[in-house]
């Protein structure tokens, strides 16, 4: 059974995920939750979600960024299978 997905206002999530250059239609942030702990979280337009901490801020972004990739890969192989 398909779940009816509502889009997100665009300007919306990029207030809250200012970094938005890295992964196609996703948008991200980091931030330090406490001394040396960083926390990174991305979203796409239609609520999927991503997050990882570690206690590097540039590899835990670049390890949330590489979780959003795979999902985008999963997602064309969907449509892809689909079309056929």
């Amino acid at each position: 059974m398909k779940i009816l997905a509502t889009k997100f206002d665009e300007a919306e999530v990029r207030k809250a995920y200012p970094i938005d250059d890295r992964a196609p239609g996703w948008f991200f942030r980091c931030r330090e939750q406490s001394n040396n702990v960083w926390r990174a979280e991305g979203t796409d337009l239609w609520g999927r979600t991503v997050g990882a901490t570690d206690s590097d801020d540039v590899r835990v972004l670049n390890q949330c960024i590489r979780m959003a990739e795979d999902i985008n890969t999963q997602i064309a192989a969907a449509k892809a299978r689909n079309s056929n």
